[in-house]
């Protein structure tokens, strides 16, 4: 961790936190004071005072939470001994050339470490001692009855959790590689600990027992991800968890040729923060998969309906999977999700994997942020594939294909009120809604994904959204696909879009499944195979 000179005012979040001043430990005085300092070092701009004020005192008026303010401000700076706060307006923000978090310099180190090919010496050092300082709770014993402070700190420690869980992952697979079994073994522990449910981890902890020759380890490993699985949903270890546990049985020297494949995570780095993405085939072209409200790649590809569909683009592609800035493990947003917002996600990861054009499919609001792409920036795009999208969020007196404003709100709440569960299942998948499997999948999709004020974020940027009087500036060839019962975005949002976008291909399908992956999946994918050889 000495990779970064460290700054005058060190705040440490892991854990309980301190702040280190000059290299003293000085502990605060107040919650909020820590609150505060840590808000602003994660926002890493400046933040409206009223925002603040309600942020730290949900219940004061106005007027009572912009004094208390001024306190807070003065009282921190009375504690470091020396001013780290900035007024830019009505607004405050942090010295960040003075302020150093330690869980924004893991963010940092983590991202680059597993988006590397291997680990080298420092890197696996450093890594070591990252680990344990970073698996301590975000901002420790921080809670003073605001649920807006309380959901923040959700988010990012939901954000740091992804992080941390793939440099486990990459640290005791390092471990194993290098016979230090015992380190790695624990670390795999540790990770199944973070999620219990995530199969690859189990499968991880298989493969170090297997290559110390420990059948029972690698029985051991397998039973207990089963009895998970079966107590809390009621389904068996998925088909690539049971293959990868026969394989080891069978032949534990065969072990490095049988290993489950994991998708390799890289970061693009946009204007507004890091975007995670991965890539599946070798195609001569690119096909950016452009997604929804909510996502996790690395547990959508462990869905095999979700995997065989990329993988049947990739027999002529090079697919690019991302999270969205928001979800998953890209970073959290600090502003409203828009479709130039996600047209950026796209123009950040095209310009990081070295595509200088490629085909986008955009499903559901992710073809708000395609469509985006192609009229601000048509060298980018070969052409679009839509599938169940629409031009508005939200209806409008010549645009009755979607929920009035105050309808669209009601029904967020209502899925916020879910979130955790398969929350919104009966209307993305009806088809699977008694499907205990997919159940638990989108379930554990909704956990990992985004916490409930993130999704209000992204989807607030979906209900103002409004590119009508654009459509006509899309000059890219569009084949736009809309299933006849989508519950989530009606048929005639998609024959509006095929109607206004000049030229555009119009591919109505049969069924009521909003997931493009669901259902008869295999007419989506033979669609866009067929219209992108032409």
């Amino acid at each position: 961790m000495t990779s970064t000179p460290p700054s005058p005012l060190e705040l440490q979040v892991f854990g309980t936190p301190v702040a280190v001043v000059a290299g003293r430990e000085t502990r605060l005085p107040l919650k909020r004071a820590i609150a505060l300092l840590a808000y602003l070092g994660f926002d890493a701009g400046v933040v409206p005072r009223a925002h603040l004020a309600t942020l730290l005192w949900p219940d004061a008026d106005e007027s009572q939470g912009r004094t208390r303010l001024r306190r807070l401000v003065y009282t921190i700076e009375e504690a470091l001994g020396s001013p780290v706060l900035s007024a830019d307006g009505d607004g405050l923000a942090l010295d960040a050339g003075h302020v150093g978090i330690d869980a924004l310099r893991f963010a940092r180190f983590a991202r680059r470490a597993v988006a590397s090919a291997a680990f080298d010496e420092a890197t696996l050092a450093e890594a070591r001692q990252w680990i344990e300082r970073a698996r301590r709770p975000m901002l420790q014993g921080i809670a003073f009855g605001s649920g807006v402070f309380d959901d923040w700190l959700k988010a990012v420690s939901l954000e740091h959790e992804h992080l941390l869980a793939r440099l486990l992952e990459r640290l005791a697979d390092a471990l194993g590689q290098r016979g230090e079994f015992a380190a790695a073994v624990a670390l795999a522990e540790g990770l199944v600990a973070l999620d219990p449910y995530r199969e690859p981890s189990h499968v991880l902890l298989m493969q170090l027992h297997a290559r110390q020759g420990h059948s029972a380890g690698v029985e051991a490993a397998y039973t207990r991800c089963a009895e998970l699985l079966r107590a809390e949903f009621g389904i068996p270890p998925g088909p690539q968890t049971e293959r990868a546990y026969l394989r080891l049985t069978d032949d534990l020297k065969r072990l490095l040729s049988n290993r489950v494949e994991r998708p390799a995570v890289r970061f693009a780095e946009g204007g507004a923060g890091a975007i995670a993405y991965t890539t599946l085939g070798a195609g001569e072209q690119a096909l950016v998969v452009c997604p929804g409200f909510v996502g996790h790649i690395e547990i959508a590809l462990e869905h095999p309906p979700f995997r065989e569909c990329v993988e049947a683009l990739a027999d002529r592609f090079r697919v690019i999977l991302f999270d969205r800035r928001g979800v998953g493990l890209s970073e959290r947003l600090r502003a409203t999700s828009t479709p130039a917002a996600l047209a950026g996600d796209v123009a950040a990861i095209l310009a990081h994997a070295g595509v200088p054009r490629a085909w986008i499919f955009g499903s559901s609001e992710g073809g708000l942020g395609a469509m985006r792409l192609a009229i601000d920036h048509p060298g980018h795009v070969e052409g679009l594939c839509l599938f169940g999208s629409l031009a508005r969020g939200s209806a409008a007196p010549d645009y009755p294909w979607a929920l009035p404003a105050p309808a669209y709100d009601v029904w967020l709440q209502r899925l916020v009120a879910a979130w955790g569960g398969p929350a919104g299942i009966e209307t993305f998948a009806p088809s699977r809604v008694d499907d205990p499997a997919w159940r638990a999948w989108w379930a554990r999709i909704v956990r990992h994904a985004a916490s409930p004020g993130g999704l209000e974020t992204i989807l607030g940027g979906l209900r103002d959204a409004d590119l009508r009087a654009d459509l006509s500036r899309i000059a890219v060839p569009t084949l736009v696909m809309h299933r006849r019962g989508d519950r989530a975005v009606r048929f005639e949002a998609g024959e509006h879009l095929a109607k206004h976008i000049p030229g555009a291909a119009w591919q109505p399908l049969e069924g009521e499944d909003h997931f493009w992956w669901c259902g008869d999946s295999a007419r989506v994918t033979e669609a866009i195979l067929r219209f992108t050889a032409r």
